[in-house]
């Protein structure tokens, strides 16, 4: 299923989180600069090029081109939480989300996600190292247990999979190299590595 630049999805919304605190980096990782471009940037154009509606998840006014709205988090401070702005904020059944620390936002694997998600509340990869809920897709139908989980507190994303309808995307079913296209950059020595890589 290949997307062109006419077909922009309408009914799903882009969603890129930025509520991160960065701790492990040390500095804000939105604006590292990767092969002439912000990490940010990168995952904002994957997101421009397939939605017509898209906003940032996170206080983060000072990221966003004048056109792009920006909701601050209800619950900051965890992905649940940006997950669940993101839902509650748009205006489809549907958000893609995205991060603003993965250098190589891959279209295909956006395009196999999208392609799975009927009959299903969640699409979301799945790799031997674990889930990757920040590249994914959710449905409004997942609030009400999000809401539940935040308010008492909880914010483990593996109990969330537990309560709801979840299709996982496994790594065998992705494009060859995606462990180069779902890698978030989370440590100064993952970043040396990707500048050593792209130089």
């Amino acid at each position: 299923m290949h997307i062109s630049h006419n077909a922009l999805m309408d009914d799903i919304t882009g969603v890129l989180l930025a509520g991160g605190k960065s701790r492990r980096m040390g500095y804000d990782k939105a604006r590292i600069m990767v092969g002439g471009q912000t990490l940010f940037c990168r995952s904002l154009d994957l997101l421009r090029r397939h939605f017509q509606a898209v906003f940032i998840a996170g206080d983060r006014p000072d990221l966003a081109p004048p056109d792009l709205p920006v909701i601050a988090d209800i619950y900051p401070g965890s992905a649940l939480g940006g997950l669940y702005t993101g839902l509650r904020s748009a205006k489809t059944e549907w958000i893609f989300v995205a991060p603003c620390d993965m250098p190589h936002p891959d279209a295909r694997i956006l395009e196999l996600l999208v392609s799975r998600r009927n009959g299903y509340d969640a699409v979301v990869p799945r790799t031997p190292e674990g889930y990757e809920p920040v590249f994914a897709l959710y449905h409004k139908r997942c609030l009400p247990q999000m809401e539940a989980m935040l308010q008492q507190g909880q914010y483990r994303i593996y109990d969330f999979y537990q309560r709801i309808n979840i299709h996982f995307l496994d790594w065998h079913e992705l494009p060859g190299d995606w462990q180069r296209s779902l890698l978030n950059i989370n440590t100064p020595d993952q970043l040396a590595r990707l500048r050593e890589e792209l130089s």
